[in-house]
């Protein structure tokens, strides 16, 4: 009784009348004790005036109070008992524990989660099928406790065995032929949940949760390895997904880590226990060699093949190599075959004990595909040279050979061959003499490509001599002139493979290090300012394309819209290489100018790249990125002005073109960041200052406006004024009246008078002259307050990038090895949202952060 009167104060008599009130601290600590005693005496709290109570807690602000309420309501629905009388309580406060699973904190999600699978194991039918399907889509969470607690709600309601099972003299069936069932329920639900690539993160949510199943070699084998027309048989579209989670399987039983982007949590960032992930690791090793004759090439890699040796498994060696060799030979996909090259590379590992058997059979299929190519270049050659055209058949014979060779030269160093000298004297046909067939180029390219990184490995392995050196320069110079000209090709596929080449080789000779006339400093090179307009020319015709039909965040792209996603992903993908060059100082930064151009226009596609971009260059060097976004804004300005003059319009200053160069400079003062900006941002006044007052060679009987055509340009500039500290504004607004020029026009009145908005800008409520009105927090802000502004960029999140493809390849505050260092530049100008009104304002969506895309895989189909 004594225990209830407790309660009863607690609740009635100083905590709930007082509870907004108090602060977060004491919230947290009065939850935290009330969880105590709910987890001592449930009981006590199943009436529904204290249930009510705990409810309104759901919608605290403070994250710890959340956290503490979702808690002592797992202790509340752990027991069956008291779990049946919080039905109506459940009923009540649904929509709000379903919310909670976007909560801004991801430990509250994760709890969330636990509590929503306790309720769906106690009360049947309490969720529909929108809202499990709602729920079950958080196995692909980038929070790893949030997507196991949604592997094991999937567990208990997808894959659980029905209740009818063994009854009415029924026999049950065995746990292989179960898992057979829930291994086929699991695709399905894949299939139907259209998550395109995004299986590694359903097994990882399932790693913990269905062990039985996601581990289960025995039974993806099997139905892998059933005969068609079978009863287990899969169609193809299910085969398709179950080897993609066969592989992520192996992968993450080999390397023992979830797949990229998955958040570890707290408790869970610790080491595996080293001893189970090897049990783990050599008991798959030893199942998959015994099957790997009858599979496809993508497991050797992720198993230890010294098990050949350890349990006299030697026989199964000549069966796989067997096979490999006859998947070489009977597929042209590029896919495929590089999966085969990479299994050889695995074999022929020399500290394997598969290397003595596999290198000499990977030596005699190489023999075999060189062998077969020399002759049909000797005829093709002479055909040519005689204006006589070689027939479908043996020109497709050189494309699938041609084909080949790639795939093993992008594993294997097949400079022995010497291939190099067969496909220069292609690419040196093609120019001097006649035509190719596009594959056939685009094969040499390839093959060419990987000769000679082989010889720059070699070459910084053991340093050759100064000729060997010199003869390797002189071939990498021609390289890129081949590739320089195949940049205006009419062929898209091999304009866009030779801008890829290029610039991954320019970033790979950028780093040689110009060192003396000795060394592999005879190797650095750098491209000059012609070859840099080429590519930037390049990158504006073919990845800043003009959009047809709907865009932006929430455009929803279908199965019809496979071929737009395949192009858009190849256009980042050389954006990303192209800006690679720029982040690691190949190229001039004031190049990136003309991309920052494109941030708003093309946000959705391609602004996570030019932001990342943004931040490399302003870690490389301030000054110099701070330079490249005044350049960017000058060039745009400009452009403004030679395509709508110097007609005076006020309503060009809140919207329309020139609005959106204002927005963007807005965008640019975020990007310098709060530490260390300030010098960057007096850069950019002090260089802006000068733009907006240069003066036009104009005759003095003309309009004075038109001496000073950039005047204009203040209102851009005064975007930045918030970065300059406000200790600093009043120097800043002195130098900004010692700049003005005699004879400048006024033009425009108030907020319209774009050097009255500039110094207002500048102005500190402690310098404002008497009589005169306090200048406004944000200038823009005031000049837009009355007007309808347009339509700013959606929230959502843009397309699927990681800021590691740029962080492979950066090289820190590396200074700049330009050709043109120390001159100046030539050019004059450089969610499903399930949360209510009524809850959005405790809990928010949380930007994701996904990873996946890669620009490695530019060197390759």
């Amino acid at each position: 009784m004594a225990i209830d009167n407790i309660i009863c104060a607690l609740f009635k008599r100083t905590f709930v009348p007082r509870y907004r009130d108090i602060s977060s601290d004491i919230r947290v600590i009065c939850m935290g004790e009330l969880g105590c005693w709910i987890r001592l005496y449930p009981d006590m709290f199943l009436d529904n005036n204290y249930l009510k109570y705990i409810g309104w807690m759901l919608y605290d602000k403070d994250a710890s109070v959340r956290m503490k309420c979702i808690l002592a309501l797992k202790a509340l629905y752990e027991k069956r008992e008291s779990a049946m009388k919080l039905g109506l309580f459940f009923y009540k406060f649904k929509k709000r524990i379903l919310s909670m699973t976007q909560d801004r904190q991801p430990e509250i999600t994760s709890e969330c989660m636990q509590l929503l699978r306790l309720i769906s194991e106690h009360y049947v039918g309490v969720f529909s099928t929108m809202e499990y399907v709602f729920l079950f889509q958080f196995v692909y969470a980038a929070y790893r406790p949030m997507a196991t607690a949604a592997g094991e709600l999937i567990c208990k309601r997808l894959l659980a065995p029905p209740p009818h099972e063994g009854f009415f003299g029924q026999e049950p069936p065995d746990e292989f032929d179960r898992n057979l069932q829930n291994m086929k329920t699991l695709i399905d639900f894949y299939l139907q949940g259209e998550f395109h690539r995004h299986v590694p993160y359903l097994v990882d949510g399932l790693w913990e949760a269905a062990p039985a199943l996601v581990r289960n070699w025995e039974c993806m084998t099997a139905l892998l390895l059933e005969p068609r027309g079978g009863r287990q048989a899969l169609t193809s579209q299910q085969e398709r997904v179950l080897i993609e989670i066969l592989v992520a399987a192996v992968r993450q039983a080999a390397e023992g880590r979830p797949p990229a982007g998955r958040r570890l949590g707290k408790k869970a960032a610790r080491e595996v226990d080293g001893t189970r992930r090897w049990r783990e690791h050599a008991n798959m090793s030893r199942h998959f060699v015994k099957v790997l004759p009858r599979l496809l090439s993508k497991i050797p890699q992720y198993c230890n093949l010294d098990v050949y040796d350890m349990d006299g498994l030697g026989s199964y060696l000549d069966a796989a190599l067997l096979e490999l060799d006859c998947l070489v030979q009977r597929h042209s996909d590029v896919a495929v075959l590089e999966a085969c090259a990479r299994t050889y590379g695995t074999y022929c590992d020399e500290g394997g004990s598969a290397h003595f058997q596999a290198a000499p059979a990977c030596s005699r299929l190489v023999d075999m595909l060189v062998d077969a190519l020399t002759p049909l270049l000797d005829v093709f050659i002479q055909h040519e040279k005689q204006g006589l055209f070689l027939g479908h058949g043996e020109m497709g014979r050189i494309c699938s050979t041609l084909r080949r060779l790639a795939a093993f030269y992008s594993a294997h160093d097949l400079s022995s061959w010497n291939l190099y000298e067969k496909m220069d004297s292609l690419l040196t046909f093609r120019r001097h003499q006649g035509s190719l067939p596009t594959e056939v180029v685009h094969c040499a390219l390839q093959c060419t490509y990987y000769a000679l990184l082989w010889q720059i490995v070699a070459a910084t392995d053991r340093l050759p001599p100064q000729e060997a050196l010199l003869d390797l320069r002189k071939r990498l110079m021609k390289f890129c002139l081949v590739c320089r000209v195949y940049l205006n090709h009419q062929s898209k596929v091999l304009s866009e493979k030779a801008f890829i080449l290029l610039c991954d080789l320019l970033l790979i000779l950028s780093h040689q290090g110009p060192e003396e006339d000795t060394g592999l400093g005879l190797l650095f090179f750098v491209p000059d300012h012609v070859l840099q307009c080429k590519l930037l020319t390049f990158v504006r015709e073919h990845v800043f394309l003009e959009e047809t039909g709907a865009t932006g965040a929430s455009r929803v792209y279908n199965e019809e819209d496979a071929d737009e996603l395949y192009e858009l992903f190849h256009r980042r993908n050389m954006l990303a290489v192209f800006c690679k060059l720029i982040v690691c100082n190949v190229l001039e930064m004031s190049v990136a100018a003309d991309i920052y151009q494109f941030y708003l226009k093309h946000y959705h596609h391609f602004g996570d790249i030019i932001k990342e971009t943004m931040t490399r260059t302003r870690q490389n060097d301030r000054l110099r990125n701070a330079l490249s976004l005044l350049l960017c804004l000058q060039q745009l300005f400009q452009k403004h002005v030679d395509t709508y003059g110097l007609a005076y319009d006020p309503i060009e200053f809140i919207c329309g073109p020139f609005y959106s160069i204002r927005l963007l400079a807005r965008r640019f003062a975020l990007t310098l960041g709060f530490d260390r900006a300030r010098d960057a941002a007096h850069l950019i006044h002090r260089r802006g200052l000068a733009f907006a007052f240069s003066e036009s060679p104009v005759p003095e009987e003309l309009e004075a406006r038109q001496r000073f055509p950039n005047l204009s340009f203040l209102l851009v500039l005064a975007e930045f004024s918030c970065k300059i500290p406000p200790a600093e504004r009043q120097a800043a607004l002195a130098h900004f009246q010692d700049s003005i020029p005699e004879g400048v026009p006024v033009f425009g009145e108030g907020d319209m008078n774009p050097m009255f908005v500039y110094r207002k800008s500048l102005m500190r409520t402690d310098y404002v002259a008497q009589g005169e009105e306090e200048p406004a927090t944000n200038p823009f802000d005031a000049i837009c307050k009355d007007s309808k502004r347009p339509q700013e960029l959606p929230v959502g999140t843009c397309s699927t990038w990681t800021p590691d493809t740029l962080a492979s390849s950066s090289m820190g505050d590396r200074e700049p090895r330009n050709s043109s260092k120390g001159q100046k530049s030539n050019r004059d100008v450089f969610d499903v949202d399930f949360l209510s009104s009524e809850d959005s304002e405790n809990s928010s969506n949380e930007d994701v952060d996904v990873e996946g895309i890669s620009v490695h895989e530019g060197v390759s189909d």
